[in-house]
């Protein structure tokens, strides 16, 4: 027992011995404390193709125990293909940092990881390596460009529209946008869209002009500016040019009340038409002239010419001419066709007679069977055999009578036992023109009088039998009294 705690007491006495004693520092010991402390990447917002510089900084801390001697610096994607290297950078006394760059090139745009290595070895042969993580974000080269030529002809001012789409995540500002082309030119070969933001898109238009059929490649150049540099990019396409085909169809119309045309031009063709110029010609009638500015190429425009001194039909040819192409050219088509004059016209309808304290009541309507309007319609009571006009009506003045539509009206005619028939005469304007016509009314079409009933005469018809119940009432009520009178006094 005593042995036991002698041993147990020797053990704590060594082991306080360890705990108190000082350690002393390994003779030679010294640590190196190398970085990369930063890496920055130019220009922020490279493109597809461009120069990428990262500048890396390795650093060899104050308190390191040593010089560090830089093998190399490189750069590696994560798969850890070099992308740029420097080598024999010399030695980082402690506190002293050095600047590497290293450059390479993006071929598509994307989102680039990569790491910047250092390597190097110690004053005491130590070979140690650093690391730092690098991101690069390659943007499109520039705004997307598109050409497009929905109708290119050679030989005429084919339009091409040219957009700006900008996929970029800034604006971009100041855009020129230049059009070219081998064997074309190009009217106003430049156009500005000023800023186009981001995500947006600008189109503008040009005209170019084909020296001959075939495919010529059309060159569309944008310059523009970014946050940190003026940029321009280029796009060139093929374009076929088909050659210039001149076709023109005329189709008319009549509207209106027929002495009207309206002549529909249309361009079969595959260039546009300028200064259409539409008239009639007609040996028998007078036609005004229309124009029509311009017709695009496969699209219809209309116009409206008018006839007058008209008589029945009348043939009439309408004729247009044109400028087509870029060393005006005219052409010419033609149209035959016929106008007509159909103006308003008045037809009596609906005529009834009815006799009226022996004069005959006449009504109907006033019904424009024409194509226009008429004014100042009145119909009158003419003087005839038999027949003289009567009061009230002698004439209704009816007033006007648009197309397709009718007004009311109602006289009066006296006549004799040998009238047969009653002349109504309508007068009335069409166009202008005093129109006159006469509709003799046959008399055996009229209708006799409506006689009053005997229910309709102020009381003819209730009067007698009326009379007659009230008599009977009053014997009845007579012999009642009476009879209750005697029973009253006993008899």
């Amino acid at each position: 027992m005593t042995r036991s705690r002698s041993r147990t007491a020797v053990v704590a006495a060594l082991l306080l011995a360890l705990l108190v004693a000082p350690v002393a520092p390994a003779v030679g010991a010294s640590a190196t404390y190398v970085s990369i402390t930063d890496a920055t990447v130019t220009p922020e917002s490279p493109a597809p193709g461009d120069t990428v510089t990262v500048d890396a900084t390795v650093r060899n801390l104050a308190s390191s125990g040593s010089g560090f001697s830089i093998d190399y610096v490189r750069l590696l994607t994560d798969s850890g293909r070099v992308r740029g290297y420097a080598g024999d950078l010399g030695t980082l006394a402690p506190g002293s940092e050095i600047g590497v760059p290293l450059t390479t090139t993006f071929d598509s745009a994307g989102t680039y990881h990569l790491r910047v290595e250092a390597h190097g070895t110690t004053d005491t042969g130590e070979e140690k390596t650093v690391k730092y993580p690098v991101v690069v974000r390659v943007g499109e080269r520039g705004p997307a460009v598109d050409v497009d030529v929905p109708n290119a002809v050679a030989g005429a001012a084919s339009p091409v529209d040219v957009t700006v789409a900008n996929g970029l995540d800034t604006a971009v500002r100041n855009v020129r946008v230049t059009l070219s082309g081998e064997g074309v030119r190009v009217v106003q070969p430049q156009r500005v869209a000023a800023t186009v933001e981001s995500g947006a898109s600008e189109t503008v238009t040009f005209d170019a002009i084909a020296a001959g059929p075939g495919v010529h490649n059309l060159s569309a150049t944008v310059h523009y500016s970014t946050s940190d540099a003026d940029r321009e990019t280029t796009y060139t396409v093929p374009v076929a040019f088909a050659p210039l085909r001149e076709d023109v169809a005329l189709t008319t119309e009549r509207v209106g009340d027929g002495s009207a045309l309206s002549v529909a031009v249309t361009n079969l063709g595959n260039a546009a038409l300028r200064d259409v110029s539409i008239r009639g010609e007609s040996e028998r009638a007078t036609v005004t002239g229309a124009t029509i500015a311009s017709v695009p190429a496969g699209e219809t425009r209309t116009a409206v010419v008018n006839a007058s001194g008209l008589s029945g039909e009348t043939p009439v040819r309408v004729v247009a001419t044109y400028d087509y192409g870029p060393d005006t050219r005219s052409g010419t088509a033609s149209a035959d066709t016929t106008v007509a004059a159909n103006p308003g016209q008045i037809r009596l309808t609906g005529l009834s007679l009815e006799r009226e304290n022996g004069d005959l009541h006449i009504t109907g309507s006033a019904s424009n069977v024409g194509l226009g309007a008429v004014d100042s319609v009145v119909v009158s009571v003419l003087p005839g055999e038999g027949v003289q006009p009567a009061y009230p009506g002698k004439e209704y003045f009816v007033g006007t009578v648009p197309e397709s539509d009718f007004v009311s009206f109602d006289v009066y005619a006296a006549t004799s036992a040998n009238a047969t028939s009653v002349p109504l005469e309508v007068t009335y304007l069409a166009d202008g023109a005093r129109q006159t016509t006469t509709v003799e009314v046959p008399i055996d079409d009229a209708r006799p009088a409506t006689q009053p009933t005997e229910s309709s005469d102020g009381g003819g018809g209730w009067l007698v039998p009326g009379l007659v119940g009230l008599l009977v009432v009053a014997g009845v009520g007579a012999a009642v009294y009476v009879g209750w009178t005697n029973y009253a006094r006993g008899e």
